[in-house]
């Protein structure tokens, strides 16, 4: 098995602790930016992730040569994965509508 198999995330740094945006006081305004901050960092910290994942996926394939679709599967599912859930979203959630 190739080194590829045993990779995990690595470990987050964590922040203090804040109260989300739904609810802090709309008219305390360092809790409300505190919160917004926080938003931001963690959207951040998921797209890094997927960053991750795709650097180690390049590396796997690089590594397997044409043995990747087996070897490098598991990286591809996550990286698949991390491409529709991990975006940058910001503090403001955008309803998503459905057009007919």
């Amino acid at each position: 098995m190739a080194a590829a198999d045993s990779w995990e995330y690595p470990a987050q740094r964590k922040f203090d602790d804040v109260a989300p945006l739904a609810e802090v006081d709309p008219n305390d305004k360092a809790a409300v930016l505190r919160s917004r901050a926080l938003a931001v960092r963690e959207s951040w910290i998921s797209a890094m992730e997927g960053r991750i994942v795709q650097e180690e996926l390049k590396k796997c394939y690089r590594a397997e040569g044409v043995n990747h679709y087996e070897n490098c599967k598991h990286l591809a599912e996550l990286y698949m994965h991390s491409l529709k859930e991990k975006r940058v979203g910001g503090w403001r959630k955008i309803e998503k509508t459905e057009s007919a």
